[in-house]
């Protein structure tokens, strides 16, 4: 008999590798179902997360509708008919109405503020006694006074650092609280089934969110698309003196810290980034040199007429191109990787600026298509014309030669046939696009004589013509014609021509800015007057316009309440077509303190306040006489509008809700949050959008 041993021993060893594989598979399973379960949770915070930001970013974009509308809302209410145009019932509703700011943030308009004092017509913030900065969220969230300035547009308390901490007298903005049924002002938790922290589906006073903003008046802000021009200061002074353009700003009118300015390097740096392929400076970034040939480069771009300035140019040097700022991020980023100047010249600069170039004196806004070109006076840059069609169509004329004792001069027939014509024809419509006489007509108070409009328009012509002879035009009855005489150096020999002035003062070149035109005479003796508060002239300075391009970037406003944006304006500016003297920064910062005091006191209604502007400036460099006082219009009207509210709302909106437990406004649990700057241009007289630019921030 044979007996088999190892069978028994081997038995247990087998039972102990079933065993071990068992467990394996176990441990393995185990670490399976513990990953599932990590990546369940992680995922569930994830989605969790992305819900919450969704969510913010939803409520964000409401509150900034809210916010707009609301500003939209004013403008109807503030005006005297609740459909377009909208006119502003007084001067002081063609502004938006500033609440809750210090007068040492001249930027701020507004911010949502606790018992909001704002008045009829603007629209109260609905914000509640509940701070975004001083009142600390349940888990410890609260937006910073430096948050609150990371845009750099309220001065800042320490000039000698980068630093985004405002001046302390500004107080941050507080919540409004949103609830299933809209945002309203709340005055506490509450009780029962209306409480803010009850969550039962009837409730429409559940809370799911608040949002707390500020607005801006970008459009009161020098767009740095445009503003500034390269050193050395493009030759002959004049290029830059007779203005016409916000790139002729000074921006060495821009304090920085203590008592220095910004430099012509900073400036370079800005300039030789943005306009490369245009000026092509020689050096490479940031450092970069300009020639007279890349300073003319300049000129020439930015005086074209018809440039928009809402896009770069095109064209391509080194393989490079222009560049704008986007976004205001972008502007800051650039200064603080170039050294392009401290930090506080950024509260003088904006990015972003739209207006539609029309008028809104009287009913012209509606009555007229638009601003009268100076542009079409250059047709009179030669004699005899070589464009007799042009000017019957734009002027009403037809061209005389010379013929034995009698001079060369005009026909006034209006825009077809060649019949003179014994009176000026009146706008009537809308949309209507006038010839000059017709224009000048409408501009004009009621009764101004056919013969003193006619002879402003021949001193109009007298100014851009490249001779010395005064321009005559026969009108009225063709038997027995009258005339009217502009002005020049040389007096007319025809029967009946007045003299001169004693000192007569023509231009011969082309219009650079509407101001320009007060060089014209409207009688033989007394200019065009832009200089005076009620001027009957001074509707001339918003029915034409140097740049015709519609909408524009480049343009300030007028009722802006930032001085230096004003003070570089001015600065550089001609006093004396004779001597070139220019504004100096000494007068410069007087003068825009002064044309401030008056918008603040009555605000402009339009370009046509320029002359009352220019009566408020009582600097010396100003005063001396009619020439000197009028360099206020001439540096001002044509880069100056009143229609558009460029805003910048800055918003920053939480989603969350109040616990069971709360026992204030402040206990608001924060689950997400979000913040945009929206860049907006709002037309006043119409409550048209010209253009908005929605820009995320990320803090």
């Amino acid at each position: 008999m044979k007996f088999r041993f190892y069978s028994s021993l081997k038995q247990p060893q087998n039972k102990g590798a079933a065993l071990v594989l068992v467990l394996a598979f176990v441990v393995l399973l185990s670490g399976l179902v513990v990953a599932y379960l990590s990546r369940t949770s992680t995922d569930r915070r994830l989605a969790k997360s992305s819900f919450e930001d969704t969510s913010a970013d939803l409520l964000a974009r409401s509150a900034l509708d809210i916010v707009m509308g609301d500003f939209k809302q004013e403008i109807v209410d503030g005006s005297t008919s609740a459909s377009p145009p909208y006119t502003p019932t007084s001067n002081a509703n063609v502004v938006p109405m500033r609440s809750g700011n210090p007068g040492t943030v001249p930027n701020l308009i507004r911010r949502s503020v606790r018992s909001d004092g704002l008045v009829a017509p603007a629209v109260p913030s609905r914000a509640s006694a509940v701070n975004s900065s001083t009142d600390v969220s349940v888990n410890g969230r609260s937006v910073s006074l430096d948050r609150w300035n990371t845009h750099y547009l309220i001065p800042k308390s320490d000039t000698s650092n980068d630093d985004s901490a405002p001046v302390t007298s500004f107080i941050a903005p507080d919540w409004v609280i949103v609830s299933r049924g809209g945002p309203s002002v709340q005055t506490g938790i509450g009780i029962g089934s209306s409480a803010l922290n009850n969550a039962a589906n009837g409730n429409s006073n559940y809370v799911i969110g608040r949002y707390a903003y500020a607005v801006y008046d970008e459009g009161g802000l020098l767009d740095i698309n445009v503003a500034g021009f390269p050193s050395p200061t493009p030759a002959p002074v004049t290029y830059v003196g007779r203005k016409g353009v916000i790139a002729f700003a000074d921006l060495t009118a821009l304090p920085t810290t203590g008592s220095s300015f910004v430099s012509n390097t900073v400036i370079n740096r800005i300039i030789g980034w943005r306009n490369y392929a245009t000026v092509q400076p020689t050096g490479t970034f940031p450092s970069f040199t300009f020639t007279a040939a890349a300073t003319s480069n300049f000129v020439n771009y930015f005086l074209d007429t018809s440039r928009d300035f809402r896009t770069v140019a095109t064209n391509l040097s080194s393989n490079r191109t222009d560049q704008g700022f986007i976004t205001r991020a972008e502007l800051i980023k650039l200064r603080s990787d170039t050294g392009a100047g401290a930090a506080t010249m950024l509260q003088y600069l904006g990015t972003f600026s739209r207006e539609s170039n029309h008028s809104t004196w009287g009913n012209s806004g509606t009555e007229l298509a638009g601003r009268f070109p100076l542009s079409r006076f250059d047709l009179f840059a030669i004699t005899p014309p070589n464009n007799a069609a042009a000017i019957q169509q734009y002027f009403g004329l037809n061209y005389v030669p010379a013929s034995g004792p009698t001079a060369e001069h005009w026909r006034y027939c209006g825009t077809s046939g060649n019949t003179l014509l014994s009176a000026i024809p009146s706008v009537s419509g809308n949309s209507q696009s006038p010839d000059l006489f017709p224009l000048l007509k409408y501009a004009l108070p009621t009764g101004t004589s056919i013969s003193e409009i006619l002879s402003i328009g021949a001193s109009l012509i007298d100014q851009r013509d490249q001779n010395d002879d005064t321009t005559w035009i026969e009108f009225g009855d063709p038997a027995v014609p009258q005339k009217a005489f502009g002005v020049d150096k040389n007096a007319s020999t025809e029967p009946g021509a007045p003299p001169p002035p004693s000192t007569v003062l023509v231009l011969n070149r082309d219009f650079r800015n509407v101001g320009e035109l007060g060089y014209a005479y409207k009688n033989g003796s007394t200019s065009l007057d832009f200089r005076t508060a009620g001027s009957s002239d001074a509707p001339l300075l918003d029915l034409f316009t140097y740049n015709t391009a519609t909408p524009r970037s480049g343009i300030v406003n007028l009722n802006t309440q930032n001085i230096y944006v004003l003070a570089a304006i001015l600065m550089g500016a001609i006093t004396t077509e004779s001597s070139s003297a220019t504004v100096p920064r000494t007068a410069a910062t007087p003068a825009a303190t002064s044309i401030i005091n008056a918008t603040t006191s009555l605000p402009a209604i339009g370009r046509q306040d320029v002359a009352r502007l220019a009566s408020a400036v009582t600097h010396s460099t100003f005063t001396p006489n009619e020439e000197t006082k009028e360099t206020t219009a001439r540096a001002l009207a044509e880069v100056g509008q009143t229609r558009t509210w460029g805003l910048i709302i800055d918003v920053i909106a939480q989603t969350g809700r109040y616990p069971p437990n709360a026992a204030s406004l402040a206990n608001f649990v924060v689950e997400g949050e979000k913040r945009y700057w929206l860049h907006v241009a709002i037309d006043r007289f119409t409550g048209q959008i010209i253009d908005q630019q929605l820009e995320p921030v990320y803090d």
